[in-house]
């Protein structure tokens, strides 16, 4: 009988940017798809905060020509966070590295963009939970 083993570590091919904001989602958005030349749109299923009822927004951009995802996470609800570990950051911004921005392009943008008062790049891989972010 042939024994398969489960690679339980993948590797996204993401770049995670930590955002620092004392806006509503909502506005941010506006102010990041203004900055980065985005559309980003509220998905109809916000993220579930398991083991808390708490649920986390989410926002979605597809960029037509290379099809790859950006997506904006808020880390805060009432009921808690979706990260403890990451406390500070208010959201964060998930982008494919399919995606025709650059890491450090899409960085200057969302520090450039209006009501971000912080941002820095994570390694997805360093963070306990990240896998949440991938939902």
């Amino acid at each position: 009988m042939a024994k398969f083993k489960l690679d339980s570590d993948p590797r996204p091919e993401v770049f995670l940017i930590a955002i620092s904001s004392h806006e509503k989602d909502y506005r941010l958005c506006w102010a990041l798809n203004n900055s980065l030349r985005l559309d980003l749109a509220r998905r109809d299923r916000d993220i579930d905060g398991f083991p808390s009822a708490a649920k986390f927004p989410a926002f979605d951009h597809v960029e037509p020509e290379t099809q790859a995802a950006i997506t904006l996470v808020g880390n805060h609800a009432e009921e808690g966070v979706l990260l403890p570990e990451q406390r500070q950051a208010d959201y964060f911004l998930i982008v494919d590295n399919e995606s025709r921005l650059r890491q450090q392009e899409v960085l200057d943008g969302v520090r450039r963009a209006e009501f971000v008062l912080a941002a820095f790049p994570l390694d997805i891989q360093g963070i306990k939970d990240g896998y949440k972010l991938l939902e």
